[in-house]
């Protein structure tokens, strides 16, 4: 009996030595794809890579250009091993969602959310008269024209809006119909075709206050349209944008000139996405450095100060890889 307790015992301590090592972080270079160069979330990658790395010199990550749409898709196929997110793009890409996507992206997955928050922003001409979306979609559906401004074809913006008016019951076809107009622009040149009367209307995808949004507002007496609870919560269920229950589904009173009141919003949230194949280890590091080393975090970019651990696990919209779930039950963040 003494003999095989020894033998078990010989076995376990073997097995717990084979664990150790093939849990052992070795020196690892990794490839994140954030933003266009210059903006917000190439920044923003670029800080948090050498917080982690400052941290954890094993690990080094090379930021590189990007954008919302590609990005689930570079980090499923292995091209890159981290990418910034959006959560209702993620969601798409990982199922294969037309019209973004031909086919899931099965390999991409989370590290936690949210870093960053973006609204969209309805933007009408005070004149038109009128206060909600579903209003908007009315005069569309009455037949009467409108001339409406809208983000680029092939952006992460275009569908989220697409399926907001979706919601309504209007279609860009259905501008059209009725004889109106929409207009695919850049936020620079929206700016342009509302200042100079072009259009009455614009829809835009972006964190507040939008400065795009601040210069429509100062060149014409404008407001925005809210959307309804029913709205927020169809799209929220559908494809992971931000539910009303957290708060932030609003523009509040006085973000732009003239907005006395508060508008209700869908709104779309960051996230940090990981390959699926990425070592265990590695995404256990990275998420505990980040978690851990949170005051360091928010002062690197103010956009992380929306990170927050408790919620990490909760705010994704794809699955934690192993390694992040692994640290957030230790954690005690997820039970």
């Amino acid at each position: 009996m003494k003999r095989v307790n020894f033998i078990l015992i010989f076995v376990l301590s073997i097995l717990l030595a084979v664990s150790a090592i093939a849990q052992e972080l070795k020196p690892v270079t990794l490839t994140w794809v954030a933003g266009g160069v210059g903006g917000g979330w190439y920044a923003q990658a670029g800080a948090i890579a050498s917080l982690i790395n400052q941290k954890e010199p094993k690990i080094s990550i090379k930021v590189v250009p990007g954008g919302g749409v590609v990005n689930p898709v570079q980090v499923s196929s292995g091209d890159a091993d981290l990418g910034w997110g959006i959560t209702f793009v993620d969601k798409m890409a990982l199922l294969g969602v037309p019209p973004l996507y031909e086919k899931p992206n099965p390999k991409v997955r989370s590290i936690g959310g949210y870093f960053g928050y973006y609204h969209i922003h309805f933007v009408a001409s005070a004149d038109r008269g009128i206060t909600t979306v579903e209003e908007l979609a009315n005069i569309i559906k009455s037949g009467k024209p409108v001339r409406i401004a809208i983000p680029m074809k092939g952006t992460s913006d275009l569908p989220i809006i697409e399926r907001i008016f979706k919601f309504y019951g209007v279609t860009l076809d259905s501008i059209k119909k009725a004889g109106g107009e929409y207009f695919h622009a850049t936020y620079a040149d929206m700016i342009s075709l509302y200042k100079d009367r072009h259009v009455d209307f614009v829809c835009t995808h972006l964190s507040l206050p939008a400065a795009a949004v601040t210069e429509m507002f100062i060149s014409r007496k404008s407001v925005l349209l809210s959307v309804s609870d029913e709205c927020i919560d169809a799209i929220s269920k559908e494809l992971g944008t931000v539910p009303r229950s957290s708060g932030l589904c609003v523009i509040p009173a006085g973000t732009y000139q003239g907005q006395d009141n508060a508008v209700a919003a869908v709104v779309t949230a960051g996230e940090l996405l990981i390959n699926a194949d990425v070592p265990e280890i590695v995404a256990y590091t990275i998420t505990k450095i980040l978690c851990e080393n949170l005051q360091e975090l928010w002062n690197v970019h103010p956009a992380n100060k929306t990170f927050v651990p408790e919620n990490g696990p909760k705010n994704v919209a794809v699955p934690l890889h192993p390694g992040a779930e692994r640290y957030y039950r230790e954690a005690g963040y997820l039970k």
